[in-house]
This record gives structure tokens, C-alpha cells and sequence, in this order.
């Protein structure tokens, strides 16, 4: 090679470096936005596979408290549809007396009482205090006969205060 030639080439090789450098450093420079924009778009996709996730199950859940709200209303109608009007009172009251007497049980003073809530429900009804005369089987008599009524009735307590002698609580519940 003559001396020009080498001294045109010397000239000439910064070019062919820079141009080298340049692609080697191009698929750094194209490439790292592009994995950035990957790395991003899958981390949204996993907090939007985590929501959908967290959707379904609550959509799962809204469906069972659905089915169980529907089964405590049929529940609550099936119990409001036994519970007697206010205007059977009297037979009830009636009954009631008439049930102490064949189980052999002498009433001897009952209190009334109406009130419309019953332990923080809104459940209307008749707060009834019985003094009792009787022997232990006729209370358990009555008892069991006041249970079996078709009416709803609520047995508070019974208290023994004196030989013979009862203090029976209930409630009944009306519309």
C-alpha cells in the first residue's frame, strides 16, 4: 500500500467505528421502550386479571346471598302467614285459659301487656304475666299443650314462687 492510500484510509476508519457503534447500540435504544412498554402492559394485565378474579367471586357470593336472602323470605312469609291478626286476640286469650283448665291448672291473675318490639325486633304481640295454681304435672301439661298450639307463643319463663303456686311469662304475636 502507498502512503496516500493508507493515510486516506486512516481518514476513513472513525467512520466505519461510529457506523459500528451505532448498531450496536441501536437495538438498545429501540428495543428498551419496547420491553418497558411490555413489562407495564403486563403488569395492567395482572391487576385486571386480579380484578376479574375478585368479580367473580363476588359475583358468586351475591348470587348465594341471593338464593339465601330468597330462602329466609319464604322462611319469614311462611312465619307471618301463621302468625294470627290482632282480631283473633280474644279466641287466643280464650284458648288459652280454656288449655289451663284441662290441664288442671287454676289461673289466678293474668296481666296484658302490648308492645311492638320484642328484643330489638319489630315483632308486635301481647306480653302476658300468668299466676298459676297448680301441681308440677299440670304445669308440664300445660306447657306442652301451649307449644303444640298452632299459634305462635313465645314461653318467656316460669317461675315457682311458693308451693303450688307458678308465674308463667309469654308472648303472643300478632299482625
Amino acid at each position: 500500500m502507498n502512503p496516500n492510500e493508507l493515510a486516506k484510509l486512516k481518514e476513513k476508519a472513525p467512520l466505519p467505528l461510529f457506523l459500528l457503534m451505532i448498531l450496536f447500540f441501536l437495538p438498545a435504544f429501540i428495543l428498551e421502550p419496547e420491553a418497558e412498554v411490555l413489562k407495564s402492559s403486563a403488569q395492567k394485565f395482572d391487576v385486571s386479571l386480579k380484578k376479574a378474579r375478585d368479580l367473580r367471586r363476588l359475583q358468586e357470593k351475591y348470587k348465594q346471598q341471593g338464593a339465601r336472602l330468597d330462602r329466609q323470605q319464604k322462611i319469614n312469609n311462611q312465619l307471618l302467614d301463621r302468625i294470627p291478626q290482632e282480631a283473633a286476640l280474644p279466641d287466643m286469650i280464650d284458648k288459652l285459659h280454656s288449655t289451663a283448665a284441662a290441664c288442671s291448672v287454676v289461673v289466678e291473675d293474668v296481666r296484658y301487656s302490648f308492645s311492638r318490639e320484642y328484643e330489638k325486633l319489630s315483632v308486635p304481640g301481647y306480653d302476658i304475666a300468668m299466676n298459676l295454681s297448680a301441681d308440677y304435672e299440670g304445669i308440664r301439661r300445660l306447657l306442652a299443650e301451649l307449644e303444640a298450639m298452632p299459634t305462635p307463643v313465645l314461653i318467656k319463663e316460669i317461675v315457682i314462687t311458693e308451693a303450688k303456686r307458678y308465674v308463667l311469662t309469654m308472648r303472643l304475636l300478632v299482625k
